[in-house]
């Protein structure tokens, strides 16, 4: 079990309470429709900062090594079509994270998160699916400072939720 020491003794169903008790409001969604590269980092970033619910959008199958059993304590959903993407558009401002988009994007550094957002990240090479995006409230990209156009959807997951994680650490603070 690949936990930290506070939870070397409980159940997963007990993990999986607890990690729903303390979560932040704020969910994450991955296209996942060519190859399943970067899914499990997604899944373990989802846990590590916070995500209450993970979704993927595309192929059931995936390669669940890399996640070292992060999917057991998270709900995880998978969307088979966008009209399932449509019905999360009525409960979260769905949010598209992507640096190769043609629609007016805001800085992460300057965005601030809300309550009941999806952050929604594309795959690596292919980004997120039109069909997705156009139904997106909000575009945000990481700026960067080297000569690449994106790095890759694990380490900008990793990127966004540490933001998104420590502006709700901050508000519960106040």
């Amino acid at each position: 079990m690949n936990v930290i020491n506070q939870y070397k003794d409980w159940t997963t169903a007990k993990i999986k309470e607890e990690l729903n008790r303390k979560s932040f409001p704020y969910s994450i969604m991955m296209q996942h429709i060519n190859g399943d590269f970067n899914i499990s980092t997604f899944i373990r970033n989802g846990n590590a900062f916070g995500a209450k619910e993970i979704f993927y959008y595309g192929k059931k199958k995936w390669d669940r090594r890399g996640a070292v059993g992060c999917h057991n304590y998270k709900q995880l959903t998978h969307l088979k079509d966008q009209s399932q993407i449509n019905e999360l558009k009525k409960k979260y401002r769905l949010v598209a994270i992507d640096n190769n988009i043609n629609y007016p994007t805001k800085d992460l550094y300057d965005f601030i998160p809300q309550e009941n957002d999806l952050y929604i990240f594309g795959e690596e090479s292919s980004g997120i699916m039109e069909e997705v995006l156009k139904d997106c409230d909000e575009f945000v990209t990481i700026p960067q400072y080297g000569s690449v156009r994106s790095i890759n959807v694990g380490t900008s997951s990793g990127i966004v939720m540490n933001h998104v994680a420590g502006h709700f650490r901050q508000a519960n603070k106040k």
